[in-house]
């Protein structure tokens, strides 16, 4: 004796909406900002020099250390180490 298979239904076809990406955050809105041409541009002094060290794990802690008893983050306890070195070779 065969077994009898149920009969089939067919099945829906469901047609996906277009998804239209979002805009993002890129690029200039009108109106945004200060004017051009207005503010008075970098100070003479600005440090816009950017130079990189690799530390050690013991050198980091240090680093770290020394900036958490002086309440400065990190990266302006260091500036202000190799600051204070380079005006001691002049």
């Amino acid at each position: 004796m065969a077994v009898r298979r149920k009969a089939s239904k067919k099945k829906k076809v469901v047609k996906k909406k277009a998804v239209r990406k979002k805009a993002g955050w890129g690029g200039r809105r009108k109106g945004a900002g200060r004017p051009l041409g207005t503010g008075t541009g970098p100070s003479k002094h600005a440090r816009i020099n950017r130079v990189v060290a690799m530390l050690s794990n013991d050198e980091l802690k240090i680093l770290q250390a020394h900036a958490k008893r002086e309440k400065l983050p990190l990266g302006t306890a260091a500036y202000r180490i190799i600051a204070q070195a380079l005006r001691r070779l002049r």
